[in-house]
């Protein structure tokens, strides 16, 4: 995308029923596209793509280059620009009397949705830290089974209620400096943006009493995927 030069382009970050991804450097480009592909699918993107913040391009050029029909390529230019991503201008041509629309993308705007995107990845993230942070975990030896508080655990006698084997103690430190790493990373970007970082902070405390825990497929995702399991 001819945004690659204005947004890093060298780490994706996303988030999937609470999972997180650890990068080491902003992830703007990657969702800028995110963006656009829940605005309109993988034809958003390519669309998208040819778009570029300074120069004017025509939706014939758009079409031709992206191998889409010109219909296609319309109907998502129209969905980008009810998303303000996009802009155009239009004049008539004199010689057929037909307009001709000449389009760009809005570069005050897709920084506006990175940052809010980043916004609400930070507020998952944070609050998915203070739930590890805040209990005691234990699990079978079960890769597929979910991890329990230590409440859980001791209402069950501390006996796995999915395969009925032994609950130990779980080390989720792992994924705590996994999570603070990637916390650190987004509220450094979100202090660059100018965005009051403290106030989301805020918001998070206020929340902290209502966090619950993970789906249990995520939870079992994370003792698999994340950290070593066994007791202590």
């Amino acid at each position: 995308m001819i945004l690659v030069d204005s947004y890093t382009k060298q780490s994706y970050l996303y988030i999937g029923g609470n999972e997180f991804l650890m990068s080491t450097q902003d992830a703007d480009y990657n969702l800028l596209e995110s963006v656009v592909r829940e605005i309109g699918g993988d034809d958003a993107v390519k669309v998208a793509g040819l778009l570029d913040p300074k120069e004017e391009t025509t939706d014939e050029a758009i079409a031709a280059g992206a191998e889409m029909k010109l219909n296609a390529v319309r109907k998502v230019l129209y969905r980008l620009y009810d998303a303000r991503l996009a802009e155009f201008r239009r004049i008539r041509d004199k010689s057929t009397g037909w307009f001709i629309y000449f389009w760009r993308l809005k570069p005050q705007r897709v920084e506006e949705l990175v940052i809010n995107r980043k916004k609400t990845v930070y507020v998952k993230l944070k609050a998915r830290l203070d739930y590890e942070q805040k209990f005691h975990f234990f699990k079978c030896e079960q890769d597929y089974c979910p991890r329990y508080t230590f409440d859980e655990a001791m209402e069950n006698n501390f006996k796995c209620p999915e395969c009925n084997g032994e609950l130990r103690a779980f080390d989720n430190s792992e994924i705590i400096k996994k999570l603070s790493k990637k916390v650190k990373e987004l509220r450094k970007s979100l202090e660059k943006s100018g965005a009051n970082v403290d106030e989301i902070d805020n918001g998070i405390e206020e929340e902290t009493g209502k966090i619950i825990a993970p789906d249990p497929a995520t939870a079992a995702a994370d003792s698999t995927g994340n950290s070593t399991q066994g007791s202590k």
